[in-house]
């Protein structure tokens, strides 16, 4: 009799658990399909972490749910009715697994459509399936060497990214920002997959640290980014680069921050007033293109009065133009590629948009957009199948520009 008790047990906690794991996955599966827009209401809007790391992690689920729900099933939970409901909700999710695994893969057209829109031939990249499955995206590869905190400006530091068994020799060079909304990020944690593959193909990657808020008010944070340029122009040339061949990188914060160094490097900023800051290109991913916020793209946040700017935009309209890339706009823009998920419910692409349209009519270089069907924000900080591809894109954009000819590991 107690043994038969244990058994009811198991196959009752087998069936009660599958059917919460079930649940949850389809729930995290439906907030995927969840269109992002500044028009819609946020309870309306995809929530960004569980769509991040269910639309990019989608393989790993798969493997992880037919683990589990197997030994569930093996354990009797279908021998009651919340096990046979829970068999339901996995197959209705796996549905929409193929609907995220098919928007990933439309990452491929989106940015060859951008890339010959502007006049920009690509091939047909290859995918390695060893890069596309997700994996653990910061430790460093066992082919690459992280030169780790390097001074570039008194107190704030970079970390160099280079190949391990080869000398470079005029390499281009990738300097990244990191987001986190002014006040936090980590150096070592963003556009890592992006750095990585770079580094292997021959690039010197950098990526920095700088001042934060509240302690930091901008444009402290700016200042930090054009001390980095600086650096990387008189002291490159020791690790093999070509200081005249920047690529400034950067994701929402840092995409801010990257656009304003980029189109306001004839602002000379003291103790360096000198020394040219000016990058060969730019790649700004999900960025913040407009403090004012005066066409309602996104939410009006309130960390940027309160921590990042310390004063309201009615109190200071002249330091939020000041501060915002749209206004810094014109003919001297650098080459420059905008990237922004469709679904991206923190910086909804409107803002891109915007940015996009203003740029390309202003600049004299090229101006690429691409909008990425399912992507949501900060996506690339995963190995995954959409984030490959984007930086193939990438690699194709920076090529171009900088007329090399470095194809990336696995696409030689």
């Amino acid at each position: 009799m107690a043994a038969r008790s244990v058994v009811v047990f198991v196959t009752m906690f087998a069936a009660s658990l599958f059917f919460f794991v079930a649940v949850i996955g389809f729930l995290g599966a439906l907030n995927t399909l969840r269109k992002a827009g500044p028009d819609r209401h946020p309870i309306r809007r995809p929530l960004w972490i569980p769509m991040l790391i269910t639309a990019e992690l989608v393989p790993l689920r798969v493997i992880g749910r037919i683990i589990l729900g197997g030994l569930l099933i093996w354990a009797g939970a279908l021998d009651f009715r919340a096990g046979r409901i829970a068999l339901w909700l996995t197959l209705a999710t796996w549905a929409i697994y193929v609907v995220l695994v098919r928007r990933s893969f439309k990452t491929r057209e989106a940015m060859r459509t951008a890339l010959a829109h502007a006049g920009i031939d690509v091939g047909r990249p290859h995918i390695e399936w060893s890069r596309a499955i997700p994996a653990w995206p910061w430790r460093v590869p066992s082919n690459l060497e992280r030169v780790e905190d390097v001074e570039y400006a008194p107190g704030l530091h970079l970390d160099l990214y280079r190949p391990r068994s080869r000398k470079l020799t005029a390499a281009p060079i990738l300097l990244h920002v990191h987001g986190g909304g002014w006040r936090g990020g980590n150096r070592r944690q963003q556009a890592r997959p992006l750095m990585d593959r770079l580094a292997e193909s021959g690039w010197l990657c950098a990526s920095i640290s700088y001042p934060l808020s509240p302690d930091a008010t901008f444009p402290e944070h700016l200042v930090a980014v054009k001390q980095a340029i600086a650096w990387l122009k008189a002291h490159a040339s020791d690790y093999g680069a070509d200081c005249d061949s920047i690529v400034l990188t950067g994701g929402s914060a840092g995409g801010h921050l990257a656009a304003m160094a980029a189109l306001t490097n004839g602002d000379h900023q003291p103790g360096f007033e000198e020394i040219d800051t000016s990058v060969a290109a730019v790649v700004s991913m999900y960025g913040i293109y407009d403090f004012l916020n005066r066409n309602g793209t996104r939410d009006d946040w309130p960390l940027i009065p309160n921590i990042v700017m310390k004063a309201t935009k009615a109190e200071a309209p002249d330091r939020y133009r000041a501060a915002s890339p749209l206004d810094h706009v014109g003919p001297h823009a650098p080459p420059w590629f905008i990237i922004h998920g469709e679904q991206d419910a923190v910086v909804p692409p409107h803002e891109s948009r915007q940015f996009y349209n203003a740029l390309a009519e202003a600049s004299d270089n090229v101006v690429v957009y691409a909008e990425l069907p399912g992507a949501t924000h900060t996506f690339d900080i995963l190995h995954s199948i959409r984030t490959h591809l984007t930086i193939s894109g990438v690699a194709d954009f920076v090529n171009h520009v900088l007329g090399r000819d470095l194809a990336l590991e696995g696409e030689a």
